[in-house]
């Protein structure tokens, strides 16, 4: 049987009930309902910990917490485990990274103890192929991406994600109502999305015949809390702030399933099996 191309997509801190294909009263994730309606959905699954690097670390190594020992963001995960990654290439693919794994290296793979690689969680998981390593706090590709674009990017491009003070009606709402300093054409998620059609671009160029493995991971909508303009207001951030940046990713997510999109064409040659997965869900806090 011809292998299938695999679109491995996760999410991080995507509530549960942020999507309407679950019966949410308000929220509308279109492109999500139409994955999906054209799949399964797994209405039981649960993330089984928390917070990013554990959880993912489950994803990656089908272990509960208790089995690979990645407690916590920066605890190790240890060499011995296999992964998905790893399986993937042990039956010929070259699987790949766009985003982050949030992965902190064994210790026992490093010889020097100023390795910076022992005090960093954004590692990468080992047997993926990195194009591109987009973390928390290396925006430095986003950047660049921005300026090639004309956005004036700030010395610290987290600071994009400050309020637009002089934004119309911003005087009357809490401030983070206000949109970011970005459009949503210029967010981290569309800069990692046309990442991946340029690589598929460039695949079906060269290696046409070869089936592919993306790991697509996208960071929001994982704060901070402040969604592009035309998505920023869909909402009252005052009921629920996670509901608009849930809409703005989803808006992205639509790329992989629409018609004529090349990732749909491609796949089509050796079929495309595609998954998305949460890391975990937003806390709620009742005050």
């Amino acid at each position: 049987m011809t292998a299938s191309n695999v679109l491995f997509i996760t999410v991080d801190q995507w509530r549960g009930d942020c999507l309407s294909a679950a019966g949410h009263p308000v929220v509308r994730t279109p492109n999500l309902d139409r994955l999906a309606a054209r799949g399964v959905r797994f209405a039981n699954h649960w993330s089984v910990t928390a917070p990013c690097g554990p959880s993912r670390a489950s994803l990656h190594t089908g272990l509960y917490l208790m089995h690979h020992r990645s407690v916590g963001n920066g605890t190790p995960l240890s060499d011995r485990f296999t992964n998905i990654a790893r399986e993937a290439r042990a039956v010929g693919y070259d699987p790949t990274l766009f985003g982050y794994t949030d992965t902190t290296v064994d210790p026992d793979l490093v010889s020097d103890p100023d390795d910076p690689r022992l005090r960093d969680y954004e590692g990468v998981l080992p047997g993926f192929t990195p194009a591109l390593v987009l973390t928390e706090h290396d925006k430095s590709r986003w950047a660049r991406w921005l300026t090639e674009r004309g956005v004036d990017v700030p010395a610290d491009p987290d600071d994009l994600y400050l309020p637009r003070s002089d934004y119309p009606g911003a005087d009357r709402h809490a401030p983070s109502w206000a949109p970011t300093r970005f459009d949503a054409s210029h967010s981290e998620t569309a800069f990692v999305t046309e990442e991946v059609l340029g690589w598929l671009d460039e695949r079906a160029d060269q290696d046409a015949d070869r089936p592919w493995f993306a790991h697509v991971s996208y960071i929001r909508p994982h704060p901070p809390y402040r969604a592009p303009e035309g998505y920023h207001d869909r909402y009252d951030p005052d009921e629920d702030f996670d509901r608009w940046y849930t809409v703005a990713t989803g808006r992205e997510i639509g790329h992989w399933l629409r018609p004529g999109d090349t990732v749909l064409e491609l796949g089509c040659a050796t079929g495309l099996m595609t998954a998305s997965f949460v890391d975990r869900g937003a806390s709620v806090t009742a005050v």
